[in-house]
């Protein structure tokens, strides 16, 4: 996206200048939402009001953008039109349709401004003359739900047909649970954290936050999470302090079923960005847990994450390749966790940006390296040890049979079923005793955890 500099300087202020420059981003150059979003708010001059404006514009954009493509296509289709410019109909299309409390007139004048400023006057007429087209003009048929529900359903809910059809069979057919998970995609992602105390402390820590305005209640998933309603968490003293740290309600379920007793020697094979390392780390008593990961700079961030919670004495941070890690002395492990890199399908509603960038033959691909990372990481723990294998995707090619591949080959290992005590919603185990999130039962990411014991 070419930026001339007087829009720079006339737009500085201009909220959805920044949210267009952010989803432009996101759309044509492969940059990361959550990153971007986080980037710009660090370094905005933005009110809060704006800021907050903000992030419902990128998001909303990016996970409805084949839904505005589709009502966009019959005014645009047959026009060359610049990629940012391409962005800035879908930015003004989302407020249109999504945004009532925005005046459609204020929606147009700022669309134009924007195109005028960083284009030309006669481009800023092209704008006006689109919108005004597409507000005129009946709003253009979905597919029919009665005799084309996939397609349906992937317009409706901005998901690609193939993956539709694809969570439609993962879901066994369902097409009640279908719906409901597609719709809850699309919802605003809840802020949740983890308490870094014992679990009985965790209403102590709430009422604290309370008298810094931050409101928080009880996650429902595990016994560590808190969801923040409103107010400021990461400005908090609590947080700075390093009595909380954000993550995932799904991802808080893995570290407590290592069945730690707090004097285990532990690997964590791939531990960026840190979340699960910390809740470990927290476990630990005499225990030292080794935490891998193929980056250096996602290392740094585990590290600082670590030292603001007082913990890095227990944990001992190495750039390897899992796949390839060998132990000092040839040393094995009681406890070895392994969160291994995967499409991130469960993460659509933090990342939208990922149900266009995946395809089927992705999934295919990761599942070899999934397999790989656990064959080898399975090899460095002791007889009776506990291997914790989770992912944060929804496809079944890189958790359930990754599992059972692994155990058709690996005669030394068991599945350790995990039981409804050891979890606050029994509904999330299968009936084999693995854990499968799905993101529309309790509005978190989608998860996947099994356990094994060696023999």
């Amino acid at each position: 996206m070419k930026i001339k500099q007087r829009s720079e300087k006339q737009l500085a202020k201009n909220v959805r200048w920044q949210a267009l420059k952010l989803i432009h981003q996101i759309e044509y150059e492969d940059q990361y939402s959550n990153v971007l979003i986080n980037q710009t708010l660090q370094h905005t001059h933005l009110t809060e009001l704006d800021q907050k404006l903000l992030v419902q514009l990128v998001y909303g954009v990016v996970q409805r953008s084949l839904t505005l493509d589709y009502y966009l296509e019959p005014y645009i289709k047959s026009k060359k039109i610049d990629t940012w410019i391409a962005s800035l109909f879908r930015l003004s299309v989302y407020q249109l349709l999504f945004l009532d409390k925005i005046p459609d007139h204020a929606v147009l004048n700022e669309a134009v401004e924007i195109a005028k400023t960083n284009g030309h006057g006669g481009l800023g007429k092209f704008v006006n003359a689109i919108l005004r087209q597409f507000k005129r003009q009946p709003l253009r048929e979905l597919p029919d739900k009665a005799t084309a529900f996939y397609d349906y359903l992937s317009i409706q809910y901005s998901m690609p047909l193939w993956l539709v059809e694809q969570l439609s069979h993962w879901l066994g057919d369902q097409s009640d649970q279908l719906e409901s998970l597609l719709k809850s995609l699309l919802e605003t992602p809840h802020l949740s954290a983890r308490v870094i105390a014992n679990i009985d402390q965790r209403q102590e820590i709430q009422q604290q936050l309370q008298t810094e305005q931050v409101i928080t209640e009880p996650s429902k998933v595990s016994p560590y999470g808190l969801i923040v309603q409103s107010g400021d968490l990461i400005h908090s003293n609590v947080f700075k302090e390093g009595r909380v740290t954000i993550q995932d309600e799904s991802s808080m379920l893995v570290a407590p079923l290592g069945k730690l007793t707090g004097a285990e020697q532990i690997l964590d094979a791939c531990s960026a960005p840190g979340g699960k390392a910390t809740h470990i780390a927290q476990l630990l008593t005499t225990g030292h847990l080794t935490a891998l990961d193929l980056s250096s700079h996602k290392l740094k961030k585990v590290d600082q994450h670590l030292q603001r919670m007082g913990l890095s004495e227990k944990v001992t941070t190495q750039q390897a390749d899992a796949s390839k890690f060998l132990p000092k002395n040839n040393a094995l492990y009681d406890t070895i966790y392994l969160d291994a890199p995967c499409s991130g399908l469960g993460l659509m509603r933090r990342k939208p940006e990922i149900k266009y960038e995946k395809q089927a033959q992705d999934l295919v691909e990761l599942a070899k390296i999934q397999a790989e990372l656990l064959n080898h990481v399975a090899s460095l723990l002791k007889p009776g040890g506990v291997l914790v294998y989770s992912t944060c995707t929804l496809a079944p090619i890189e958790n359930e049979q990754i599992v059972d591949q692994f155990l058709a080959t690996h005669a030394d290992f068991q599945l350790d079923p995990i039981q409804p005590t050891e979890l606050l919603p029994a509904d999330l185990l299968n009936s084999v005793g693995q854990i499968r999130v799905w993101p529309h039962q309790y509005h978190t990411d989608g998860f996947f955890i099994s356990r094994f014991v060696k023999k």
